[in-house]
């Protein structure tokens, strides 16, 4: 493995630093391939504090009739 392979770029290091900083809950998978980072991947996770009233704990709407 060369040193060259393995160097972390200030430009690499910002775009994963913009991808924790823009979401509130989530992760963020880095995927290396040959000892270079190839994919960042970000997966935002949306936290409901008050569900609406008129639905169940399972999230379904009850049926309130015609």
């Amino acid at each position: 493995m060369s040193a060259s392979a393995t160097r972390v770029t200030p430009e690499l290091l910002q775009q994963i630093a913009n991808a924790i900083g823009s979401m509130r809950y989530g992760c963020v998978q880095i995927t290396v391939h040959e000892a270079r980072v190839v994919q960042i991947e970000k997966v935002e996770r949306v936290r409901l504090t008050n569900p609406p009233s008129d639905r169940t704990p399972g999230g379904f709407r009850h049926n309130s009739g015609p």
